[in-house]
């Protein structure tokens, strides 16, 4: 159980980091760009949804996985998630993107918890 609350602890963190600085550094960014479709109010308001809601559902996960009850099943199939999307960032970002590894490492420590 200790894996998980550690695994859930820096879910917390990267969710908060995730928000906080996606918003100044991308998304806001990305918002300013000269285009007429990016700078539709509909596209904006899509966009920055999109973003923070990934951030709800990282924190989901972190309930999930500490929460009484939860079925192995369901804390070892998410840990498989982020670690499957850690690995997925590493690829695509050739690993010059923070959240490959921390991804990854959430995604091992929960599947160390699932097995011990």
């Amino acid at each position: 159980m200790t894996f998980f609350y550690i695994a859930a602890s820096l879910i917390v963190v990267a969710a908060i980091f995730h928000s906080v600085q996606g918003e100044r550094l991308l998304i806001r960014p990305t918002l300013a760009v000269d285009d007429p479709f990016i700078r539709r109010p509909m596209t904006q308001a899509i966009i920055r949804f999109g973003w923070h809601a990934s951030s709800l559902f990282m924190l989901m996960t972190a309930i999930l996985i500490v929460w009484p009850g939860t079925p192995v099943t369901l804390i070892l199939l998410a840990g498989l998630l982020w670690l499957t999307l850690g690995v997925t960032n590493l690829l695509m970002t050739k690993a010059k993107h923070p959240g490959g590894s921390i991804l990854s490492l959430i995604g091992v420590i929960i599947l160390a918890g699932y097995s011990l």
